[in-house]
């Protein structure tokens, strides 16, 4: 009996598989799982990596990306869709997107194996070892091995475990493998806030206006947050919004809001229309006198030279029939007066004043002689 020699592969042949493989197992860059892009990270701490390798403050989170936080840090993703979740120190929540089986919403979907996340969305897909859920608005959910804690702070969240269950605002439920623990508690404002005091841990920096201020994330613009305040200050100088500035006495500048001492407009017509030039001086000829004044004050002709308004103002010399006599005089004089005025003495021609007949009606009856004796019918 021959015993069959064993197929061996040419050493060539092997070590190009082995290369395959190993290309086939190699973890994907950081941000570059090829998927949709889901949102982007902010990092605070030395203790944030990105499917494994180390995160870099603003690069994007994709479909199926998985961010891990350390000790002493935390991790800020703003949905390109709206809203965010901040993640506590050691935390590894996995991302991607889902269709929710009940109510048919596309949702971003957060698998949360360990640890805490706060996250304020309208909605939103998760699930932990112990629940699944849609969440709406503000919910800081904690995983810690043993149990699922879900305290809604604002909004309601619906979840599924052995029975439906739903969770108001201001409520807190605890889930273990699938099974409500206890009943719903109700919390008060001070419970509430303690439940997310770990948030103030990470405090972060943003633009409020022109000044740059520590806030939490939903206290300002999400494109503006930075957990840096040398990066968040560098983006306030670069976003400092420019315009037009009235500086008065209708001088326009172009300038940054903050610089502005005016009324700012970043539209320069409409920064012209709000800052009117000052009133311009000029000379004013009214009643024959002429005065310095501005064209809103003058009742008469205005002119920014004094010699065209001095022009307009000099006497007009001539001739004036008045009350039946020609008189040498200005025409303002004359006008004055009530007379009719003339460059040539001739152009006036009768002056004397015209006297119009009465009708027989209107004139007085003549008196009687005293010779004529009266008749009385």
């Amino acid at each position: 009996m021959m015993l069959q020699r064993p197929y061996r592969l040419p050493l060539f042949v092997l070590a190009w598989l082995l290369v395959l493989v190993g290309a086939a197992c190699a973890p994907l860059p950081a941000g570059d799982a090829g998927g949709a892009t889901i949102g982007t990270l902010r990092v605070a701490g030395p203790n944030v990596f990105l499917n494994g390798a180390r995160a870099r403050d603003g690069a994007g989170v994709r479909d199926g990306d998985t961010v891990t936080t350390g000790a002493a840090s935390s991790a800020f993703v703003a949905f390109s869709e709206g809203g965010f979740v901040q993640l506590d120190e050691n935390t590894d929540p996995r991302f991607s997107f889902r269709v929710e089986t009940r109510g048919r919403q596309r949702c971003i979907h957060i698998q949360i194996d360990i640890g805490q996340v706060f996250i304020d969305k309208d909605v939103q897909c998760f699930s932990t070892p112990d629940v699944t859920g849609n969440l709406g608005s503000r919910v800081n959910i904690r995983v810690s091995g043993k149990e699922t804690i879900v305290t809604v702070l604002a909004g309601r969240a619906l979840m599924f475990g052995e029975r439906e269950q739903s969770v108001p605002a201001a409520g807190e439920a605890v889930w273990r493998r699938g099974r409500q623990i206890g009943s719903l508690r109700l919390l008060d404002a001070a419970d509430l806030a303690a439940t997310a005091a770990w948030r103030e841990r990470y405090p972060g920096w943003c633009c409020v206006g022109d000044r740059l201020e520590q806030r939490l994330p939903e206290q300002c613009d999400r494109q503006r947050f930075s957990f840096d305040r040398r990066q968040a200050e560098a983006g306030c100088r670069q976003r400092a919004p420019t315009g037009w500035c009235c500086l008065g006495g209708g001088r326009l500048a172009q300038m940054p809001a903050a610089q502005c001492r005016g009324f700012f407009s970043p539209d320069e017509a409409e920064a012209r229309q709000r800052c009117p030039a000052p009133p311009r001086p000029g000379w004013c000829c009214s009643d024959g006198r002429l005065s310095e004044t501005t064209a809103s004050q003058c009742r008469g002709f205005f002119a920014d030279e004094r010699g065209e308004a001095q022009r307009r103002c000099q006497p007009e010399g001539g001739w004036c029939c008045l009350r039946g006599k020609v008189v040498e005089m200005s025409a303002e004089q004359c006008r004055r007066g009530q007379g009719r005025f003339a460059s040539e003495r001739g152009e006036l021609g009768d002056c004397r004043p015209r006297v119009t007949p009465l009708s027989p009606e209107l004139r007085p009856a003549r008196p009687l002689s005293p010779r004529s004796p009266a008749v009385v019918e």
